[in-house]
Protein backbone atom coordinates (compact mmCIF):
# COMPACT_ATOMS: atom_id res chain seq x y z
CA UNK A 1 0.00 0.00 0.00
CA UNK A 2 1.57 3.56 -1.03
CA UNK A 3 1.33 5.44 2.03
CA UNK A 4 -0.40 9.00 1.24
CA UNK A 5 1.21 12.53 2.19
CA UNK A 6 -1.35 15.72 2.77
CA UNK A 7 1.49 17.81 0.65
CA UNK A 8 4.71 17.34 -0.64
CA UNK A 9 6.46 19.66 2.91
CA UNK A 10 4.74 16.87 5.10
CA UNK A 11 6.94 13.78 2.85
CA UNK A 12 9.73 15.93 2.62
CA UNK A 13 9.66 17.51 6.17
CA UNK A 14 8.54 14.08 7.93
CA UNK A 15 9.94 13.81 11.65
CA UNK A 16 12.51 11.36 11.75
CA UNK A 17 14.07 13.03 8.74
CA UNK A 18 14.36 17.17 9.84
CA UNK A 19 14.49 17.90 13.73
CA UNK A 20 12.18 21.28 14.81
CA UNK A 21 13.14 23.38 17.73
CA UNK A 22 11.39 26.96 18.92
CA UNK A 23 14.31 26.92 21.91
CA UNK A 24 15.62 30.14 21.95
CA UNK A 25 19.63 30.47 22.34
CA UNK A 26 21.74 33.36 21.27
CA UNK A 27 24.59 33.04 18.90
CA UNK A 28 28.12 35.18 18.41
CA UNK A 29 28.41 35.44 14.24
CA UNK A 30 31.92 35.78 12.74
CA UNK A 31 31.53 39.81 12.55
CA UNK A 32 30.78 39.84 16.29
CA UNK A 33 27.08 40.76 16.19
CA UNK A 34 25.18 38.20 18.33
CA UNK A 35 21.96 37.30 17.61
CA UNK A 36 18.79 35.85 19.19
CA UNK A 37 17.87 32.40 17.47
CA UNK A 38 14.24 31.83 17.92
CA UNK A 39 14.05 28.17 15.57
CA UNK A 40 16.30 25.80 14.32
CA UNK A 41 15.93 23.06 12.04
CA UNK A 42 18.46 19.98 12.31
CA UNK A 43 18.95 18.58 8.75
CA UNK A 44 21.99 16.43 9.70
CA UNK A 45 22.40 13.51 7.53
CA UNK A 46 19.49 14.75 4.68
CA UNK A 47 20.32 14.92 1.17
CA UNK A 48 19.52 17.95 -1.14
CA UNK A 49 16.86 19.23 -0.95
CA UNK A 50 15.72 18.35 2.38
CA UNK A 51 18.00 21.20 4.26
CA UNK A 52 16.85 23.68 1.12
CA UNK A 53 13.17 22.88 1.42
CA UNK A 54 12.94 23.19 5.35
CA UNK A 55 14.66 26.78 5.28
CA UNK A 56 11.29 27.51 3.17
CA UNK A 57 9.19 26.15 4.85
CA UNK A 58 10.52 27.28 8.45
CA UNK A 59 10.68 30.78 6.99
CA UNK A 60 6.98 30.80 5.83
CA UNK A 61 6.24 30.13 9.35
CA UNK A 62 8.75 32.62 10.82
CA UNK A 63 7.76 36.44 11.88
CA UNK A 64 9.95 39.26 10.87
CA UNK A 65 13.48 39.60 12.50
CA UNK A 66 12.93 35.65 13.54
CA UNK A 67 16.66 34.09 13.32
CA UNK A 68 16.31 30.81 12.06
CA UNK A 69 19.45 28.29 12.34
CA UNK A 70 19.94 25.79 9.80
CA UNK A 71 22.23 22.43 10.87
CA UNK A 72 22.90 20.93 7.73
CA UNK A 73 26.56 18.41 6.99
CA UNK A 74 25.11 18.85 3.41
CA UNK A 75 28.07 21.02 1.13
CA UNK A 76 25.24 21.64 -1.51
CA UNK A 77 22.79 23.33 0.71
CA UNK A 78 26.10 25.61 2.24
CA UNK A 79 26.06 26.74 -1.29
CA UNK A 80 22.51 27.14 -2.43
CA UNK A 81 21.25 27.90 0.90
CA UNK A 82 22.30 31.75 1.12
CA UNK A 83 21.08 32.29 -2.64
CA UNK A 84 17.81 30.88 -1.75
CA UNK A 85 16.83 33.15 1.07
CA UNK A 86 17.17 36.03 -1.68
CA UNK A 87 14.36 34.80 -2.81
CA UNK A 88 12.79 34.59 -0.10
CA UNK A 89 13.71 38.48 1.06
CA UNK A 90 15.04 37.12 4.28
CA UNK A 91 18.62 37.65 5.11
CA UNK A 92 21.76 35.37 5.04
CA UNK A 93 23.78 36.32 7.99
CA UNK A 94 26.37 33.60 7.99
CA UNK A 95 27.56 30.13 7.59
CA UNK A 96 29.67 28.68 10.49
CA UNK A 97 31.59 25.62 10.24
CA UNK A 98 31.16 23.11 13.41
CA UNK A 99 32.94 19.77 14.36
CA UNK A 100 29.46 18.00 12.40
CA UNK A 101 29.16 19.73 9.42
CA UNK A 102 27.58 24.06 9.34
CA UNK A 103 25.18 26.14 11.14
CA UNK A 104 23.86 28.29 8.59
CA UNK A 105 22.04 31.21 10.21
CA UNK A 106 18.84 33.52 8.20
CA UNK A 107 16.74 37.01 9.16
CA UNK A 108 13.53 36.84 7.90
CA UNK A 109 13.03 40.76 6.32
CA UNK A 110 10.05 40.12 5.03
Amino acid sequence: MKQQFTTWWAWLLRKEVVSISRELHTVELPDGEIVRVSHTVDCLDTACPRPQMAAMNMLETMKKGDVLELITDNPTAIETVPALVMTLYSQHLATMQTDDGWCIYIRKDD
